[in-house]
Parts: C-alpha cells; structure tokens; sequence
C-alpha cells in the first residue's frame, strides 16, 4: 500500500480531534481545567496540521475537510459541552440553548470557511477562527477556576463572551493569519511572528492569569482595527467623489 506524504499533517489532525474527544470526557469528570488545557492542546495541533502541510507542499481538498471535522468537535463541541457541564446545565433548556451556541456559529463559521477556500494559502480570516473563539471561552474558565472558589463567578461575563465570540465567528471582521515560521519573510511577517513570541513568553510566565486578557486584546484589536479599516476607507471614497 502506498503511503502518501500527506498522512504526515493528518496525524496532527488526528491529535487536535483526540485532544477534543478527551477535553468532553474530562468535563464528563468534573476535570473541568484539564478539560479546557485539552482544548488549547487542539489549537496547537490544529495550527501545526497547517504548517507541515505547507512545508511537506501536501495540502489537499481531503485535508482542509478532516480538518474541518477535527475543528468542530474540538472548538464546537467541546467547549459547548464545557461550559453546559460547569453552569448552564442548571438552567436546563435555556441554558442548553445557550450552551450550543458556539457550537451552532462554529460549525456555519467553517462551512462557510470552506465554501470560499480558493486554493490552500489564505491572506487572512473573514470573521474570527474557531479556535480563537474557542480559547476566549475556556481561557475565561480556567482565569474563573484560577481566581475564584466558583468555576465561574460571573456567569453573566461569561454570556456575554460567549455571543461575542460566536458573533465574531459568521461576522466579516478581518483577522491576521499565523505569520510564517521564519526570520525571511516579509517585515510585516517579522513583527507579527515577533508579537507572536512575547505573547507565548507573557503567557507562559503565568497562563492562568494572563492567557485571558491576551487573548481577548488580540479579538478586539481585531474589531478595532477593522472598525478603522471602514472609517478610513469611507472617507477616501468621499475625498475621490469630491
């Protein structure tokens, strides 16, 4: 049997999924830290999938498809069944409905992903990653568990970061791809590669406290920086006309 190149980047794939069926399991125990780790484990992976692809020239129609699969268990589904198991199961079918909200936008976020894929390298991402909103709702988890008795403390916070996010997903809200692993690129690419790694060092000085606050400076960075995009490309169509 022939073994493609291309099994290399679907073993990462392969990772991101089992880090998502294990993050549901662990909820299922009450492992509710582990359980949010684990969703962070699958954006790693998730991310890595990509990049050997790319390095490996192996990115295929089946690849962007199985990824697609691995994505909505590991950042749909298991954060939804996350924050059911912590607190909106006690609101019963409301808090079911709202539990299956990021789920719900996840899963039109990367259909509609794939809908639009032209070829396999993107410039930027229309509306916000699945993975990102994910980790805005699991790394407010783990800074709640971090600070607090209560797993969440503010579960009207935690609403609100939940629309937010699951808006921002199916929204046309601009956000940057990961730069390119390397110091050769172009100078756009060094500083955001750059930004990248003091992120990586500020969270690892301490995660618990600091991984939400990044995380969320990076969404609304992102929503103020296309709010200027609009207002500035408004007033150079009024300037031509005049």
């Amino acid at each position: 049997m022939k073994v493609s190149r291309s099994i290399v980047p679907s073993f990462f794939t392969v990772g991101n999924m089992f880090c998502g069926f294990f993050s549901v399991t662990s909820a299922m125990n009450g492992n509710y830290e582990l359980a949010a780790w684990l969703i962070f484990a699958a954006a790693f992976l998730d991310t890595m999938d990509g990049k050997v692809a790319r390095m490996t020239d192996s990115a295929s129609q089946f690849g962007v498809e199985y990824d697609s699969l691995a994505d909505v268990i590991s950042f749909g589904f298991a954060p939804s069944f996350l924050i059911y198991t912590i607190y909106f199961h006690e609101l019963n079918t409301v808090g079911l409905l709202i539990a299956f909200v990021p789920l719900l936008f996840g899963s039109v976020r990367l259909a509609r992903f794939n809908s639009q894929l032209e070829g396999f390298d993107k410039t930027h991402f229309s509306g916000l990653p699945i993975p990102v909103a994910a980790l805005a709702i699991t790394s407010a988890i783990i800074f709640s568990l971090h600070y607090f008795d209560n797993p969440i403390k503010f579960p009207k916070v935690l609403l609100v970061i939940i629309f937010f996010v699951s808006v921002l997903m199916v929204s046309t809200v601009r956000y940057e791809i990961m730069p390119n692993l390397t110091l050769k690129g172009s100078k756009a690419n060094k500083v955001k590669l750059a930004l990248i790694i003091i992120g990586i060092f500020i969270v690892i000085y301490e995660p618990q406290k600091l991984v939400f606050p990044v995380i969320m400076l990076y969404i609304i960075a992102g929503v103020f920086r296309w709010f200027y995009y609009l207002v500035t490309s408004e007033d150079s169509k009024s300037e031509s006309k005049n």
